[in-house]
């Protein structure tokens, strides 16, 4: 995976006066940590959104400060849920040869058997846990669901890995399913059940023979 760079600036004061005048100033606060200690700095917001339309913590940064470079991830973050607008950043600064947790996003494609036929597909995992060496980073996982027809369900233990990749989530938990709408069980249900209510019963017409 392409290694992106970002430039930071150290801030030696904190607290959320700082903080709302690094916003005002156009620049998003922030913090990196890991290995060594915490250091405290800011990125200019412009660049950030040009380098970064989607937040993604399998992304590897170059984060790059007035003394040194880092590799970093993102590890969390936080935004005005009014505008959108990326509020603080916490990255965490990765060491080469060690192994890492992270987590990537899980991607479908195809057009699966069942939906045609009716059916609904159901993506109901969008991100897994993995371990791995920070150059095996994988983007995102893919994830085929075109063979799947009405009433199949892919699970973890069904996505291909990259080499070197190991899945910490459940190996039983469901990524994506296919289903029956609930308008189509009802109707066979119904039918069924009307179906049911034709069956004769022989006691009675024995009875309407013997009257007639």
């Amino acid at each position: 995976m392409e290694q992106k760079v970002l430039n930071g600036i150290t801030r030696t004061t904190s607290g959320k006066g700082q903080a709302r005048a690094l916003r005002r100033s156009g620049r998003i606060p922030a913090v990196v940590y890991g290995h060594s200690e915490p250091i405290s700095f800011s990125v200019e917001a412009r660049e950030f959104h040009k380098e970064f339309h989607t937040v993604s913590e399998s992304q590897l940064i170059t984060l790059k400060l007035e003394k040194d470079d880092r590799t970093v991830l993102i590890k969390d973050y936080s935004e005005d849920i009014t505008n959108g607008a990326i509020l603080h950043i916490d990255f965490f600064e990765v060491e080469a040869g060690k192994k890492l947790h992270t987590r990537i996003a899980v991607e479908l494609e195809g057009s699966p058997v069942g939906v045609r036929e009716g059916g609904v597909l159901e993506h109901t995992l969008y991100e897994v846990d993995i371990e791995c060496f920070p150059k095996d980073i994988p983007e995102h996982l893919v994830v085929d669901v075109s063979g799947l027809s009405q009433g199949d369900s892919i699970h973890i233990s069904d996505i291909p890995v990259p080499k070197g990749v190991v899945i910490l989530n459940n190996e039983d938990q469901t990524v994506a399913s296919v289903t029956t709408p609930r308008a189509a069980v009802e109707d066979e249900e119904g039918e069924e059940e009307a179906a049911a209510g034709e069956v004769p019963v022989i006691g009675e017409e024995e009875e309407a023979t013997e009257e007639e």
